[in-house]
């Protein structure tokens, strides 16, 4: 009975034996699939991180123009500005010529009508005084 009992055990074994080599054999292949997923996304992940990395770098050149482009348009408005002021400077002597122009214009034109007015008041105070004088004169001795 001893040797049935170490058969049956034996053949348990063995059994067990061809088990554990067939867990064996599937834990080998799904160990190469986990280090074939493992590869595929290392790759994955390098493919990614080159992306960031281009992704990075296309940001900063487009900060870098944003940036070059607020400076010229800065540069602009202030050689705008500067150039607003200067014609608005001349504009202003302009009008101011003009003003002292029109004013000497007009003052010439006062003078001369208070000249005729003058004259007018004049003329016609001779005219009121000596009126008789003139009409006899004009008509002759009757």
């Amino acid at each position: 009975m001893a040797d049935t009992d170490y058969k049956i055990e034996l053949e348990k074994v063995k059994t067990q034996v061809e088990n554990v080599s067939g867990i064996q054999s599937k834990l080998d292949t799904a160990i190469d699939k986990l280090t074939d997923v493992s590869t595929s996304i290392k790759s994955m992940l390098a493919v990614h991180e080159e992306k960031l990395s281009r992704s990075e770098q296309i940001d900063e050149v487009i900060f870098g123009k944003i940036k070059d482009r607020a400076e010229e348009t800065d540069k602009v408005y202030r050689d705008l500005s500067k150039e607003i002021n200067q014609v608005e400077r001349r504009l202003l002597i302009e009008i101011k010529s003009l003003k002292n122009e029109i004013g000497s214009r007009v003052g010439v034109l006062e003078k001369w009508r208070w000249i005729i007015v003058g004259s007018a008041i004049i003329i016609g105070w001779i005219l009121s005084k000596n009126l008789m004088p003139l009409l006899h004169m004009m008509n002759g001795p009757q």
